[in-house]
Formats: structure tokens, C-alpha cells, sequence
């Protein structure tokens, strides 16, 4: 066969060989084109979607933060009122020590300035007689107030409590009583109502000792203290009128003002 002729055939081929591949084209083109735009969608999101996705979360966050904030606000006023209310009952328990550290200063001049025995024995008004045994019972008593000079309130009670159990004729009896209603008021547990019931016993047993206006004064702010107006007023005139002269008669007046007159 001449080169003529191969040329012919080949250019023959070609042209009948030539519709079939652009319909193959045709047909497959847009299809990859179409799978490229496919794949395309699937990596990126819709801007407007992906705009109001981000602001509601982000509108949630905010509200969290701002309930957090609240909380916190809420809690730091309670830190405050709490700071507030320790300040208040260190400085009532500072005000209990200090009025008892008074008291046990002045028992202390007074035990240097006269002997104990002659500066309380006797002194009950006429209310019991002598003990069985006066030597025990000064040194009992003695004792129970040494733990009170030595600032040892709950040993101090015990041992005026035992005082009171084993010496029912004791010549000490209205201080025992007066200094158990001190303790009982100033521990750093308060047992308020041991403290009104010792107070109460100097008024009643013991009127013309020379504890009793403190007690009566004593125990008019111990019944202000637990609500009971009426009576702490009640005790005050009582304080006013038995013994006009003494300082707590003075002291009674203010708190007749603070308590709304007369």
C-alpha cells in the first residue's frame, strides 16, 4: 500500500472517529463539572446561615456571663453581711470581757485594800447563820475565787457551784451567787438564763447585801437583753427606789431613757 493510501485511510478514521469523541465530551463535561461544584458546596456553609448561627451563640454567652455576674454580686453581699455581723459579736463579746475584767480589778484593790474575811464575811444581810465549819468555808470559797482572778471562768464556775452545793449555810453565799451570775453572763458561750436566775436569788434572798444593787441592775439588762421590757423596767424602779443613793440607781435612770421612759 503507497503512503497515499495509508494517509487516506487514517484521515478517514479520523473523521469518522472525530462525532463520537465530542459526544463522549459532551456527555461528560458538565459531569465533572458538576461533581467540582458539588464538592465545593459541601466545603464551605452558607454565609447568611453561618452569620445568624454565631450571633445566637454568642447572645447565650452573654447571658450566662451575665447571670455569673449576678451571682457573684449576690454572693459578695452575703460575704458582707456575714463580715458585718462578726464584727458586731466580737465587739459585744470585747464588751463582755472588758465590763467582767473591770469587776475582777476592782475585786482584786478590794482584796488588797482589807483582808476577804473581813470585807465579805458577814455581809448577808442576816440571811443564814454561821457554818458548820468556817474555816472550810473560807477556803472553799477562797478557792472558787481565786479561779476567778486568775481569769479561768469555767473553772470558776464549778467551783462556785460546788460552793453553793456544799455549804448551804455559807457565809459567802451572795457573792458566790453574784459572781456565778458574772461568769454565766460573760463565757464565751453566754448562759444567759443561769445568769438571771443567780441575779435573781441575790434580789430575792438577799435585799440588803451589798451585791444586790448591782444585781438588780445586772439583771434589769439581762431582761432588756432577752425582749422583756416590761420587766427590766419594773426592776430598774425597784433599783431606783431601794437604793436612791447607790451609782447603779444612776445607771438605771439612763436605761429607764433608752428603754422609752418612764
Amino acid at each position: 500500500m503507497s503512503f497515499k493510501q495509508v494517509f487516506k485511510h487514517a484521515t478517514l478514521a479520523f473523521l469518522l472517529a472525530g462525532p463520537a469523541v465530542c459526544a463522549q465530551a459532551q456527555s461528560t463535561g458538565p459531569l465533572v463539572v458538576e461533581e467540582r461544584g458539588s464538592s465545593g458546596d459541601r466545603g464551605s456553609a452558607n454565609p447568611a446561615t453561618a452569620g445568624q448561627g454565631g450571633d445566637e451563640g454568642l447572645y447565650v454567652l452573654m447571658q450566662q456571663i451575665e447571670q455569673y455576674q449576678e451571682q457573684i454580686q449576690g454572693l459578695q453581699g452575703q460575704v458582707e453581711e456575714l463580715r458585718h455581723e462578726l464584727d458586731r459579736l466580737k465587739a459585744a463579746e470585747r464588751e463582755r470581757y472588758l465590763d467582767l475584767d473591770t469587776r475582777i480589778n476592782a475585786l482584786v484593790d478590794q482584796t488588797k485594800n482589807a483582808p476577804q474575811t473581813d470585807a465579805e464575811a458577814g455581809d448577808d444581810g442576816g440571811k443564814n447563820s454561821a457554818p458548820a465549819d468556817p474555816e472550810a468555808d473560807r477556803a472553799a470559797y477562797t478557792a472558787a475565787r481565786g479561779k476567778l482572778l486568775e481569769r479561768d471562768f469555767d473553772a470558776a464556775a464549778t467551783a462556785f457551784e460546788n460552793y453553793l452545793k456544799d455549804f448551804p449555810q455559807g457565809q459567802f453565799r451572795a457573792h458566790a451567787h453574784f459572781w456565778l451570775g458574772e461568769v454565766y453572763s460573760n463565757q464565751k458561750t453566754p448562759q444567759l438564763d443561769k445568769a438571771r436566775q443567780q441575779f435573781q436569788t441575790v434580789v430575792d434572798e438577799y435585799p440588803n447585801h451589798s451585791r444586790a444593787p448591782t444585781s438588780l441592775y445586772k439583771l434589769a439588762s439581762l431582761q432588756a437583753q432577752a425582749g422583756n421590757t416590761s420587766e427590766a423596767k419594773v426592776t430598774l424602779h425597784k433599783l431606783i427606789k431601794q437604793f436612791p443613793d447607790a451609782s447603779e440607781a444612776e445607771m438605771a435612770q439612763a436605761m429607764l431613757k433608752q428603754l422609752g421612759g418612764n
